[in-house]
């Protein structure tokens, strides 16, 4: 099982320090188990050469003793009561460091997957560069405050996936992401499955009103950036719809209209740019 799908290319979180990264797992939990039980994230401030502070800087992978060797994430019971999930790196030296640790009282399942989540993201930074995604989505959904689970966007979201582009939009105008992996040929339809997985994921545990829609045709031109081009799944549909920027995906109103094909659809897009543009003084 993998916690999350999409990543970017990150050498570090922030600027490379443990309190960072944990600030950053806080948040990768928080977006993966939004019921969790924890009660509280350690910082090590006042433990001994075992513990990394807040102003350290993260260890990298590589080749010397204070290099990462594995990532190592485990569950134990708590002195008193609950569990303690330990977040921890092995060295090369061959010693262990804490980079934090969460004090819970959830259960063995949740406690465990909770650490297989963390370490697999630890993993996919340290090792291969690859940051997921998740809380850079979580973060562009409004919140009532900083650390709520929940969004307080009201109006509904439509995820539209198509097989090398994603647009993720509110009913009132709001676009989440836009992006397109049309030239990158045959990695393009992973990069677009995993984005519009993980917008799922993360849209489904902030309890926000989404729907999601595959549209397997959809056309991509640079130049009319926010023009949504597709026959909007319908089965057996030949020609092609015209969404404008700021339009509504399930309003019919708002399509330019049906055209038989995609040059006369990506016309009538340019015309309506070209009207609407604003004129240069």
């Amino acid at each position: 099982m993998s916690y999350f799908n999409a990543v970017c290319k990150a050498n570090a979180v922030g600027d490379g320090t443990v309190g960072e990264l944990v600030s950053w797992l806080e948040k990768f939990v928080s977006i993966l188990f939004p019921d969790n039980s924890i009660e509280y994230w350690a910082d090590n401030q006042y433990t001994g050469k075992s513990g990394l502070k807040r102003t350290d800087s993260v260890p990298a992978a590589g080749l010397t003793d204070a290099c990462v060797h594995h990532v190592a994430c485990y569950v134990r019971e708590g002195s008193n009561e609950g569990r303690i999930i330990e977040i921890l790196f092995y060295l090369r030296s061959g010693d262990y460091v804490s980079l934090t640790w969460a004090k819970t009282f959830g259960s063995a399942d949740e406690s465990w997957s909770i650490a297989r989540a963390v370490d697999e993201a630890l993993t996919s930074l340290i090792f291969f560069g690859d940051l997921p995604e998740l809380v850079t989505m979580a973060n562009k959904l409004p919140r009532a405050y900083r650390s709520a689970r929940e969004t307080t966007l009201k109006a509904e979201i439509t995820v539209l996936s198509s097989p090398d582009s994603i647009l993720v939009s509110s009913a009132s105008g709001l676009v989440l992401d836009a992006r397109s992996w049309a030239e990158q040929g045959s990695f393009a339809g992973d990069n677009a499955t995993a984005v519009a997985m993980d917008w799922v994921t993360v849209l489904t545990n902030m309890k926000a009103n989404f729907r999601l829609v595959k549209d397997q045709h959809r056309l991509i031109v640079a130049d009319l950036p926010g023009y949504v081009i597709s026959n909007r799944g319908v089965e057996g549909c030949t020609g092609f719809y015209v969404l404008p920027p700021g339009g509504k995906a399930h309003d019919d109103r708002d399509y330019l209209g049906y055209f038989p094909s995609g040059e006369d659809a990506i016309a009538a897009a340019r015309d309506h740019q070209a009207r609407h543009l604003p004129v240069a003084a």
